[in-house]
């Protein structure tokens, strides 16, 4: 009877023990099954990553390489049109009447106008210019062709040590305020752009701020997102590429501050010009 007990007692004990080791062994594979999961998950995050970030350098590449081409094509073509055009000009004002003369002088100034404008576009798209004068230069040079246009006060404040940056850097940097400038132009209807630029060793801070119109970032942001378009999301994939942070604040009639922080920027030797 008591061989009985103790074989039941037994047969309990044994089946208690492969029962939890079990439960034991179906709960560390399911652990390791989501662990692994997770994991996937994670590289798979990291390669779309890493192919947007692949996919929006070659974007740039082929964008910087389209750009250099119109600046080269506005330089040889269109300004030396231009030149004839105001050679042709000054062949005929002499033996113009006098009642259209002065109409004739006034085309020669357009001309010039137009002459220095594609000299300035031109240097504004072409790379390697930007690269030669530097960020800071040709941001003063894009701000100080809106001022010529009467249409708004510009003011630059520069605070700290100023220094150059990697080429890549100021190309991008440079590429983000023209669209933001752009944008200005074309929405803020604005009188006013003020622009800072702050130098520190572990921080450059940019902030461009107009006196315009304002409008709502977050439905701006979601209508890019529904949209697909190349506006505010794309500004930031792209400050995101020289590990810089995008910041906008706005509101219907308040104006709009941008600012694009940029911690330990990649400096170089180069001479600030």
């Amino acid at each position: 009877m008591q061989t009985s007990i103790d074989a039941t007692l037994l047969t309990i004990i044994i089946s208690t023990v492969l029962v939890l080791g079990l439960c034991i062994a179906i709960i560390y594979a399911l652990f390791f099954y989501q662990r692994k999961k997770f994991r996937h998950q994670q590289e798979l995050i990291e390669m779309r990553e890493a192919f947007g970030q692949t996919l929006l350098q070659s974007k740039l590449a082929i964008q910087e390489q389209t750009l250099d081409h119109i600046s080269k094509e506005l330089h040889a073509n269109f300004s030396h049109l231009v030149s004839l055009i105001n050679i042709n000009l000054s062949e005929i004002l002499p033996q113009s009447p006098e009642d259209q003369r002065e109409s004739i002088l006034e085309t020669k100034s357009l001309a010039k106008q137009l002459m220095s404008e594609l000299k300035a576009l031109s240097a504004n798209l072409n790379t390697d210019h930007i690269i030669h004068i530097g960020f800071v230069k040709a941001l003063e040079n894009e701000l100080n062709r809106l001022a010529k246009s009467r249409r708004y006060e510009v003011v630059i404040t520069k605070t700290g040590e100023e220094y150059r940056m990697s080429a890549e850097h100021e190309i991008i940097l440079f590429r983000l305020c023209q669209e933001v400038l752009n944008n200005v132009v074309k929405y803020a209807k604005a009188t006013k752009i003020s622009t800072s630029l702050s130098f520190s060793p572990d921080l450059f801070i940019l902030t461009i701020a107009d006196d315009g119109s304002g409008f709502d970032v977050k439905e701006a942001l979601y209508q890019s997102g529904e949209k697909q378009s190349t506006g505010l999301l794309n500004i930031r994939k792209r400050a995101s590429i020289i590990n810089s942070e995008f910041n906008i604040v706005s509101g219907e009639g308040k104006g709009t501050v941008v600012t694009i922080n940029m911690p330990n920027p990649e400096r170089t030797n180069i001479p600030v010009l």
